[in-house]
């Protein structure tokens, strides 16, 4: 990585120092509540309806993020949950992958493919995976955000 000495969150490079975040707005403000308290025999009741539907209105409302991104980055959940199959020691194997996810949606922010929203809704929908159910529920909240983003995308083509 050359021989750059900038301090953590700095990049030397390119004759000059800066810091990554500036210009960059701060993280969106995300909330995924999957369950009911911590009683993970309840799944909220909301999950699949309001709570995805806002988060699908606010990512298609930034007007960031193409529906078809929101596809390429659904379809990665998907394929990681094809390999897990329901078994413990798939999904243990499988997370690394799951959590290498939160730097495919920084390289797609840093590209300009994804909005700030977006992003933030992937880095949390990953914070959120820590059992196997975790991640089953996230890719079925992930699903029902497609629907709704798909809904209100075509939505915003035709006013």
């Amino acid at each position: 990585m050359g021989n750059s000495q900038g301090t953590k969150g700095d990049y030397q490079g390119g004759g000059g120092k800066s810091n990554l975040n500036q210009g960059q707005n701060p993280p969106a403000n995300v909330n995924i509540e999957l369950y009911e308290g911590n009683d993970k025999n309840k799944i909220k009741i909301d999950l699949f309806d309001t709570q995805a539907e806002n988060a699908a209105k606010r990512i298609i409302d930034e007007g960031a993020t193409k529906i078809n991104q929101i596809r390429i980055f659904y379809n990665q959940f998907i394929v990681i949950n094809e390999k897990i199959n329901n078994s413990e020691e798939s999904f243990r194997r499988q997370l690394p992958y799951i959590k290498m996810i939160k730097a495919r949606a920084k390289y797609s922010k840093g590209r300009k493919n994804i909005g700030g929203y977006f992003e933030s809704f992937l880095l949390k929908c990953v914070d959120k995976v820590n059992t196997s159910q975790d991640f089953k529920l996230i890719c079925s909240f992930f699903e029902a955000v497609v629907g709704y983003a798909t809904y209100y995308s075509k939505e915003h083509h035709n006013n």
